[in-house]
């Protein structure tokens, strides 16, 4: 694998476990710390992308929710050497698109900048020195834990896509990719080639609303699929 393959593998990794306003990653500047929650309602499948910036201070990391949809024709067009002499970056990577899973996000966002034409908002800046770490991306169906200010809300008479480890841990998808349609979840399963056994992927249709509140202080679980798409684990009710 090349050198700048490596680079982009590592920071899609990165910053689709950012997503948005990762808890406990220090901005690398002083502007970026005026964070501001945004609630986005009907969000269910929303498109959304997001723009890295590699610098020497960190992966700045850029997100399209709820400014646009990250139209097709500004995507594709984006001048990715141009944009890295704008900004100061040794490179700038894209991520995306992919539709959010919830039907209620809460988040928190700093500035807007436009790329090219292409309207997001600071969402969080990553380490440099964890790309090299994840270049090779990150390694499916293993929970590991992570910190961040979020509230999702799946709606009562929705469905959800899950992964259910062998103890009963479930994790909730949170984003899909644009390769896999709506329509295409539900049998999902199927194309999982690497889901270790004992492992369940399922779809099921909520009885009541499923809440995840996550705050500062919380370490959550989240996995990835084979398909880089990230799930959240819903916390066990006690």
């Amino acid at each position: 694998m090349s050198r700048n393959r490596v680079l982009r593998a590592g920071v899609t990794a990165l910053i689709a476990l950012a997503a948005v306003a990762a808890g406990g990653i220090a901005p690398a500047e002083a502007q970026h710390s005026n964070l501001k929650q945004y609630t986005f309602k009907e969000s269910r499948d929303s498109r959304y992308c997001e723009i890295a910036l590699v610098k020497p201070t960190g992966i700045e990391v850029y997100n399209t929710t709820g400014l646009n949809a990250c139209p097709a024709k500004q995507w594709n067009a984006m001048d990715l050497e141009a944009l890295a002499k704008q900004f100061g970056a040794a490179k700038v990577i894209k991520n995306g698109p992919h539709f959010w899973m919830m039907d209620s996000n809460a988040v928190s966002f700093g500035e807007e900048v436009s790329f090219g034409g292409l309207r997001a908002r600071y969402a969080a800046t990553l380490p440099a020195g964890l790309v090299a770490a994840q270049a090779k991306g990150i390694p499916p169906y293993k929970a590991f834990p992570a910190k961040k200010v979020q509230k999702m809300v799946y709606a009562k008479g929705k469905p959800v896509y899950e992964i259910v480890d062998p103890d009963g841990n479930v994790f909730v998808l949170q984003a899909r990719d644009e390769q896999f349609p709506v329509a295409s979840l539900a049998k999902l399963g199927q194309q999982m080639k690497e889901l270790p056994k004992g492992w369940q992927y399922r779809s099921r249709i909520l009885s009541e609303d499923l809440v995840l509140d996550l705050g500062p202080g919380q370490t959550i679980h989240t996995l990835a699929d084979e398909f880089h798409q990230y799930y959240t684990q819903v916390p066990r009710t006690k």
